[in-house]
Protein backbone atom coordinates (compact mmCIF):
# COMPACT_ATOMS: atom_id res chain seq x y z
CA UNK A 1 0.00 0.00 0.00
CA UNK A 2 2.84 2.68 0.34
CA UNK A 3 4.41 1.73 -2.68
CA UNK A 4 0.84 2.36 -4.49
CA UNK A 5 0.37 5.96 -2.25
CA UNK A 6 3.91 7.04 -3.86
CA UNK A 7 2.72 6.23 -7.25
CA UNK A 8 -0.38 8.13 -6.76
CA UNK A 9 1.91 10.54 -5.61
CA UNK A 10 4.15 11.21 -8.52
CA UNK A 11 3.74 12.63 -12.48
CA UNK A 12 0.54 11.16 -14.26
CA UNK A 13 -1.83 11.09 -16.97
CA UNK A 14 -5.18 11.91 -15.32
CA UNK A 15 -6.48 8.00 -16.29
CA UNK A 16 -9.08 5.93 -14.64
CA UNK A 17 -9.03 2.76 -15.81
CA UNK A 18 -6.67 -0.07 -17.19
CA UNK A 19 -2.72 -0.28 -17.01
CA UNK A 20 -0.90 3.27 -17.68
CA UNK A 21 2.65 4.94 -17.58
CA UNK A 22 3.18 7.11 -13.98
CA UNK A 23 5.94 9.62 -15.28
CA UNK A 24 8.28 10.66 -12.37
CA UNK A 25 8.93 14.82 -12.71
CA UNK A 26 12.42 13.50 -14.84
CA UNK A 27 10.00 12.47 -17.37
CA UNK A 28 11.44 8.60 -16.60
CA UNK A 29 8.57 5.76 -16.75
CA UNK A 30 8.04 4.03 -13.44
CA UNK A 31 6.27 1.11 -12.74
CA UNK A 32 2.88 2.14 -11.48
CA UNK A 33 -0.10 0.88 -13.00
CA UNK A 34 -3.62 1.68 -12.38
CA UNK A 35 -6.97 -0.72 -12.69
CA UNK A 36 -10.31 -0.03 -11.59
CA UNK A 37 -12.15 -3.36 -9.64
CA UNK A 38 -15.31 -4.93 -10.94
CA UNK A 39 -18.53 -2.76 -11.91
CA UNK A 40 -19.77 -3.42 -8.05
CA UNK A 41 -16.46 -1.67 -7.01
CA UNK A 42 -16.23 0.96 -9.33
CA UNK A 43 -15.32 3.81 -7.56
CA UNK A 44 -12.34 1.98 -5.55
CA UNK A 45 -8.88 2.40 -6.34
CA UNK A 46 -6.37 -0.34 -6.69
CA UNK A 47 -2.19 -0.41 -7.31
CA UNK A 48 -1.58 -3.68 -9.31
CA UNK A 49 1.52 -4.80 -10.62
CA UNK A 50 2.33 -6.97 -14.06
CA UNK A 51 -0.63 -6.19 -15.60
CA UNK A 52 -0.62 -7.69 -19.25
CA UNK A 53 -1.34 -5.27 -21.62
CA UNK A 54 -4.07 -5.23 -24.55
CA UNK A 55 -2.69 -5.28 -28.25
CA UNK A 56 -3.54 -1.90 -30.01
CA UNK A 57 -5.84 -1.83 -32.95
CA UNK A 58 -5.06 1.78 -34.36
CA UNK A 59 -6.00 3.32 -37.77
CA UNK A 60 -3.34 5.19 -39.21
CA UNK A 61 -2.99 8.77 -38.97
CA UNK A 62 -3.01 10.86 -41.85
CA UNK A 63 -0.05 13.89 -42.21
CA UNK A 64 -0.56 17.38 -40.98
CA UNK A 65 -2.29 19.43 -43.95
CA UNK A 66 -2.62 23.30 -43.72
CA UNK A 67 -4.43 23.49 -47.34
CA UNK A 68 -7.08 20.70 -45.82
CA UNK A 69 -10.76 22.00 -46.05
CA UNK A 70 -13.40 19.86 -44.32
CA UNK A 71 -17.39 20.39 -44.51
CA UNK A 72 -19.68 22.26 -42.54
CA UNK A 73 -22.93 21.45 -41.69
CA UNK A 74 -25.88 23.28 -41.22
CA UNK A 75 -26.11 23.14 -37.26
CA UNK A 76 -24.99 24.62 -34.33
CA UNK A 77 -21.91 24.22 -31.80
CA UNK A 78 -20.71 25.17 -28.34
CA UNK A 79 -24.05 25.82 -26.99
CA UNK A 80 -24.41 24.64 -23.39
CA UNK A 81 -27.96 24.03 -21.61
CA UNK A 82 -27.92 26.56 -19.03
CA UNK A 83 -30.77 25.31 -16.66
CA UNK A 84 -29.47 25.06 -13.99
CA UNK A 85 -16.33 18.04 -7.99
CA UNK A 86 -13.19 17.58 -10.51
CA UNK A 87 -10.54 19.42 -7.75
CA UNK A 88 -12.65 22.66 -6.05
CA UNK A 89 -15.40 21.85 -8.40
CA UNK A 90 -19.22 21.53 -8.14
CA UNK A 91 -21.38 19.23 -10.19
CA UNK A 92 -22.92 20.31 -13.45
CA UNK A 93 -26.68 20.77 -13.95
CA UNK A 94 -28.44 17.80 -16.04
CA UNK A 95 -26.58 17.66 -19.60
CA UNK A 96 -25.28 21.37 -19.43
CA UNK A 97 -22.52 20.83 -21.21
CA UNK A 98 -23.75 18.68 -24.07
CA UNK A 99 -21.16 17.33 -26.05
CA UNK A 100 -19.59 15.48 -22.97
CA UNK A 101 -18.42 11.67 -23.35
CA UNK A 102 -17.78 8.79 -21.54
CA UNK A 103 -15.01 6.21 -22.73
CA UNK A 104 -16.10 3.08 -21.41
CA UNK A 105 -13.37 0.24 -21.72
CA UNK A 106 -14.58 -3.56 -21.06
CA UNK A 107 -17.63 -1.99 -19.02
CA UNK A 108 -15.61 0.13 -16.66
CA UNK A 109 -15.31 4.15 -16.73
CA UNK A 110 -11.67 4.72 -18.30
CA UNK A 111 -11.36 8.39 -19.69
CA UNK A 112 -13.45 11.40 -20.76
CA UNK A 113 -14.17 12.93 -24.20
CA UNK A 114 -15.77 15.62 -26.76
CA UNK A 115 -18.07 15.59 -29.16
CA UNK A 116 -16.77 17.49 -32.31
CA UNK A 117 -18.90 15.90 -35.30
CA UNK A 118 -21.80 13.51 -35.52
CA UNK A 119 -19.06 10.51 -35.75
CA UNK A 120 -15.98 11.12 -33.81
CA UNK A 121 -15.02 12.08 -30.37
CA UNK A 122 -12.01 13.98 -29.22
CA UNK A 123 -9.79 12.35 -26.14
CA UNK A 124 -6.02 11.91 -24.89
CA UNK A 125 -4.18 10.17 -27.35
CA UNK A 126 -2.72 8.34 -23.33
CA UNK A 127 -6.27 7.39 -23.15
CA UNK A 128 -6.41 4.56 -26.07
CA UNK A 129 -2.98 4.38 -26.66
CA UNK A 130 -2.99 0.41 -25.34
CA UNK A 131 -6.90 -0.85 -25.88
CA UNK A 132 -8.65 -3.05 -28.28
CA UNK A 133 -10.99 -1.03 -30.12
CA UNK A 134 -13.47 -4.04 -29.98
CA UNK A 135 -13.99 -3.33 -25.97
CA UNK A 136 -14.57 0.82 -26.58
CA UNK A 137 -17.85 2.10 -25.96
CA UNK A 138 -18.68 5.81 -25.81
CA UNK A 139 -21.62 7.32 -23.98
CA UNK A 140 -23.24 10.52 -25.05
CA UNK A 141 -26.05 11.90 -23.16
CA UNK A 142 -25.08 11.22 -19.52
CA UNK A 143 -24.52 13.02 -16.22
CA UNK A 144 -25.33 10.45 -13.66
CA UNK A 145 -23.08 7.24 -14.59
CA UNK A 146 -24.33 5.25 -11.68
CA UNK A 147 -28.17 5.65 -13.29
CA UNK A 148 -27.95 3.17 -16.46
CA UNK A 149 -31.47 3.93 -17.53
CA UNK A 150 -31.22 7.66 -18.44
CA UNK A 151 -33.36 7.20 -21.22
CA UNK A 152 -31.54 10.07 -23.46
CA UNK A 153 -28.05 8.22 -22.99
CA UNK A 154 -26.66 6.58 -25.86
CA UNK A 155 -23.85 4.07 -26.23
CA UNK A 156 -21.86 3.66 -29.20
CA UNK A 157 -19.06 1.07 -30.28
CA UNK A 158 -15.77 2.25 -32.30
CA UNK A 159 -14.82 1.78 -35.63
CA UNK A 160 -11.32 3.77 -35.90
CA UNK A 161 -8.84 4.81 -33.18
CA UNK A 162 -7.46 7.60 -34.91
CA UNK A 163 -4.04 8.40 -32.64
CA UNK A 164 -1.16 11.24 -33.13
CA UNK A 165 1.65 9.20 -34.85
CA UNK A 166 4.08 11.22 -32.96
CA UNK A 167 2.91 10.45 -29.64
CA UNK A 168 5.30 10.34 -26.65
CA UNK A 169 4.18 8.18 -23.98
CA UNK A 170 7.39 9.30 -21.85
CA UNK A 171 6.67 13.06 -22.54
CA UNK A 172 2.89 12.93 -23.55
CA UNK A 173 3.93 15.15 -26.11
CA UNK A 174 1.03 15.23 -29.06
CA UNK A 175 -1.54 13.74 -26.75
CA UNK A 176 -4.54 14.21 -28.94
CA UNK A 177 -6.56 11.18 -30.70
CA UNK A 178 -9.68 10.79 -32.20
CA UNK A 179 -12.26 7.60 -31.80
CA UNK A 180 -14.73 7.47 -34.84
CA UNK A 181 -18.18 6.01 -33.86
CA UNK A 182 -19.93 2.73 -35.47
CA UNK A 183 -22.82 4.98 -36.15
CA UNK A 184 -23.54 8.19 -36.50
CA UNK A 185 -25.19 10.68 -33.72
CA UNK A 186 -28.63 12.59 -33.80
CA UNK A 187 -28.27 16.02 -32.25
CA UNK A 188 -30.45 16.88 -29.90
CA UNK A 189 -30.88 19.42 -27.49
CA UNK A 190 -28.55 16.88 -24.93
CA UNK A 191 -26.33 15.73 -27.65
CA UNK A 192 -24.20 18.80 -29.13
CA UNK A 193 -20.74 19.13 -30.52
CA UNK A 194 -18.21 21.35 -28.80
CA UNK A 195 -16.29 24.19 -31.36
CA UNK A 196 -13.02 24.23 -31.87
CA UNK A 197 -11.02 27.15 -31.22
CA UNK A 198 -9.90 29.87 -34.32
CA UNK A 199 -6.02 29.25 -35.30
CA UNK A 200 -4.92 32.65 -33.89
CA UNK A 201 -6.74 32.79 -30.27
CA UNK A 202 -4.60 32.80 -27.32
CA UNK A 203 -6.44 31.44 -24.33
CA UNK A 204 -3.80 32.62 -21.87
CA UNK A 205 -5.33 34.70 -18.66
CA UNK A 206 -8.66 33.33 -19.61
CA UNK A 207 -10.85 31.70 -17.07
CA UNK A 208 -10.93 28.05 -18.24
CA UNK A 209 -13.52 25.50 -17.59
CA UNK A 210 -13.01 21.99 -17.05
CA UNK A 211 -15.82 19.07 -16.84
CA UNK A 212 -15.63 15.63 -16.14
CA UNK A 213 -16.19 12.46 -13.95
CA UNK A 214 -12.54 12.56 -12.47
CA UNK A 215 -11.93 12.39 -8.75
CA UNK A 216 -12.69 14.77 -6.80
CA UNK A 217 -9.67 15.08 -4.82
CA UNK A 218 -5.79 13.28 -4.56
CA UNK A 219 -6.79 9.37 -4.18
CA UNK A 220 -10.55 10.29 -3.41
CA UNK A 221 -13.42 9.28 -5.10
CA UNK A 222 -14.89 8.77 -8.46
CA UNK A 223 -18.10 11.56 -8.62
CA UNK A 224 -20.97 9.56 -9.78
CA UNK A 225 -22.08 13.37 -11.45
CA UNK A 226 -20.17 14.97 -14.49
CA UNK A 227 -18.80 17.71 -12.47
CA UNK A 228 -16.99 21.54 -13.38
CA UNK A 229 -14.47 23.53 -12.16
CA UNK A 230 -13.26 27.08 -13.37
CA UNK A 231 -9.47 27.51 -13.93
CA UNK A 232 -7.43 30.51 -14.81
CA UNK A 233 -5.12 29.45 -17.81
CA UNK A 234 -1.38 30.29 -17.73
CA UNK A 235 1.09 31.06 -20.59
CA UNK A 236 3.83 29.27 -21.62
CA UNK A 237 6.32 31.25 -19.84
CA UNK A 238 3.93 31.38 -16.61
CA UNK A 239 3.84 26.93 -16.89
CA UNK A 240 7.55 26.78 -17.68
CA UNK A 241 8.34 29.16 -14.41
CA UNK A 242 6.13 27.08 -11.58
CA UNK A 243 7.72 23.37 -10.21
CA UNK A 244 7.62 21.09 -13.51
CA UNK A 245 11.31 21.13 -15.24
CA UNK A 246 10.90 23.77 -18.18
CA UNK A 247 11.77 21.58 -20.96
CA UNK A 248 8.90 19.17 -19.90
CA UNK A 249 6.13 21.88 -20.51
CA UNK A 250 5.86 22.37 -24.68
CA UNK A 251 4.59 24.32 -26.99
CA UNK A 252 1.79 21.50 -27.40
CA UNK A 253 0.96 21.56 -24.09
CA UNK A 254 -1.09 24.09 -21.93
CA UNK A 255 -1.05 24.68 -18.08
CA UNK A 256 -4.84 25.85 -16.38
CA UNK A 257 -5.10 25.33 -12.42
CA UNK A 258 -4.30 26.70 -9.42
CA UNK A 259 -3.95 24.97 -5.86
CA UNK A 260 -7.32 23.28 -4.87
CA UNK A 261 -8.55 23.74 -8.61
CA UNK A 262 -7.44 21.48 -11.07
CA UNK A 263 -8.67 17.88 -13.30
CA UNK A 264 -7.79 14.93 -11.69
CA UNK A 265 -7.39 11.21 -11.87
CA UNK A 266 -10.24 9.97 -14.85
CA UNK A 267 -10.48 13.39 -16.31
CA UNK A 268 -8.19 12.41 -18.65
CA UNK A 269 -9.54 13.27 -22.57
CA UNK A 270 -11.83 15.61 -21.36
CA UNK A 271 -12.18 19.33 -22.50
CA UNK A 272 -10.69 22.56 -21.38
CA UNK A 273 -13.35 25.26 -22.42
CA UNK A 274 -13.29 28.48 -22.80
CA UNK A 275 -16.29 30.80 -23.36
CA UNK A 276 -16.95 33.25 -25.99
CA UNK A 277 -20.64 34.98 -25.47
CA UNK A 278 -23.03 31.92 -25.64
CA UNK A 279 -20.74 29.59 -27.28
CA UNK A 280 -18.18 27.02 -25.90
CA UNK A 281 -14.84 26.11 -27.78
CA UNK A 282 -12.42 23.32 -26.52
CA UNK A 283 -8.86 24.86 -25.97
CA UNK A 284 -7.44 22.13 -24.00
CA UNK A 285 -7.44 18.25 -23.75
CA UNK A 286 -6.78 17.05 -20.22
CA UNK A 287 -2.97 15.04 -20.29
CA UNK A 288 -1.08 15.14 -17.24
CA UNK A 289 0.04 16.31 -13.97
CA UNK A 290 1.63 15.82 -10.93
CA UNK A 291 -1.29 14.95 -8.08
CA UNK A 292 -3.83 16.61 -8.45
CA UNK A 293 -4.47 20.46 -7.33
CA UNK A 294 -0.98 20.63 -5.68
CA UNK A 295 0.52 24.81 -5.39
CA UNK A 296 2.86 24.91 -8.02
CA UNK A 297 1.98 22.14 -10.65
CA UNK A 298 -1.14 23.12 -12.80
CA UNK A 299 -2.84 20.57 -14.92
CA UNK A 300 -0.98 20.23 -18.16
CA UNK A 301 -3.88 19.79 -21.37
CA UNK A 302 -2.89 19.44 -25.06
CA UNK A 303 -3.34 22.83 -26.36
CA UNK A 304 -5.90 22.41 -29.29
CA UNK A 305 -4.95 25.06 -31.83
CA UNK A 306 -1.32 23.34 -32.41
CA UNK A 307 -3.41 20.66 -34.07
CA UNK A 308 -6.10 22.30 -35.95
CA UNK A 309 -4.46 20.98 -39.34
CA UNK A 310 -3.97 17.26 -37.96
CA UNK A 311 -7.67 17.93 -37.31
CA UNK A 312 -8.74 18.91 -40.10
CA UNK A 313 -7.00 16.26 -41.86
CA UNK A 314 -8.57 13.59 -39.98
CA UNK A 315 -12.05 14.97 -40.19
CA UNK A 316 -12.26 14.97 -43.90
CA UNK A 317 -14.80 11.91 -43.84
CA UNK A 318 -17.24 14.43 -41.35
CA UNK A 319 -18.66 17.82 -41.71
CA UNK A 320 -18.18 20.22 -38.70
CA UNK A 321 -21.31 22.48 -37.51
CA UNK A 322 -21.01 26.28 -38.78
CA UNK A 323 -19.97 27.99 -35.29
Amino acid sequence: LRRAARCRARAHAHIESEPHPALTQSGKQNLCKVSTGNRSQRFLFDAIFGLEVPILEEQSVEDDEDDTTIKTCSCECGGSNQENRIVGGMPTGANRYPWMARIVYNGQFHCGASLLTKEYVLTAAHCVKKLKRSKIRVILGDHDQTITTESAAIMRAVTAIVRHRNFDAVSYNNDIALLKLRKPVNFSRIIKPVCLPPPSIDPSGKEGLVVGWGRLSEGGQLPAIVQEVRVPILSLTQCRNMKYRATRITTNMICAGRASTDSCQGDSGGPLLIQTGDKFQIVGIVSWGVGCGRPGYPGVYTRITRYLPWLRANLRDSCLCED
